[in-house]
């Protein structure tokens, strides 16, 4: 099973052995791929099913000093409906505190692994900038080798800020647009006034080497991991 729903909880059958069954098929496939060191979307989709679990969790607890008030208009009558039924069955009531329960035990256990994976992966990269930083770094370049390869990957960063609910956030786009083959002599600060020439719309980019000792998964692990970091950098010098 790759996937849990979001309703995985309360959806169907609601009996012990078989939710047990259900998560445990999911965390087996969440676990496959961190025996690859495939991080994502694996990770983010657990921490997901995780806060929703705790959510329930927390829910639950306040039905006997009444129905909680921040529940969705979407998700009124159908979630006002099962915990009537809880409050007046108890043996279902004792089924959902023990899956519930459960869930987040072995849950916990599995983030707890994708976190020691996630720790040791960010401490083989390594960045660096390259030349003089400009006073705007919302946009720039980051160069990438991996292991003792001699390919540099090139991709324009940019930082983009927004705001939902009322809060502020910050994300992180990168755009791949050449490898490069370093040859004797070559070096990034090189390769960054290569990229002024042939890009005229950044004249004085910041630019980042990102450089890993090992090679791992690009697209499950290292790039989210390289966008953090890069997003972490460029903070740092503000």
């Amino acid at each position: 099973m790759e996937k849990l729903s979001k309703d995985w909880i309360t959806n169907g059958l609601i009996d012990f052995e078989y939710k047990k069954y259900i998560l445990l098929a999911y965390l087996q496939h969440v676990k496959g791929n961190f025996d690859e060191v495939k991080l994502y979307p694996a990770l983010s989709d657990l921490l997901e099913r995780y806060q929703e679990a705790l959510t329930f969790q927390k829910r639950k607890n306040l039905m006997k000093s009444g129905f909680p008030k921040e529940i969705s208009r979407i998700d009124l009558e159908k979630i006002k409906v099962l915990y009537q039924e809880m409050i007046e069955d108890s043996d279902l009531m004792n089924q959902l505190e023990e899956i519930v329960e459960y869930a987040l035990l072995k849950m916990n256990d599995t983030l707890l692994l994708g976190k020691e994976i996630y720790e040791q992966v960010e401490a083989k990269l390594k960045i660096e900038p390259i030349g003089i930083m400009p006073l705007y770094m919302d946009e720039g370049y980051l160069l990438m080798e991996l292991g003792n390869s001699k390919q540099t990957d090139v991709y324009q960063y940019r930082v983009a800020k927004f705001s939902y609910s009322g809060e502020g956030y910050t994300s992180i786009y990168l755009d791949f647009l050449e490898s490069i083959r370093r040859g004797i002599g070559d070096t990034f600060e090189g390769i960054k006034l290569q990229l002024i020439r042939a890009y005229k719309t950044l004249p004085n980019p910041a630019t980042f080497l990102i450089n890993s000792e090992q090679q791992f998964p690009v697209k499950e692990t290292l790039m989210p991991i390289t966008k953090r970091l890069v997003l972490q950098t460029v903070s740092s010098y503000r």
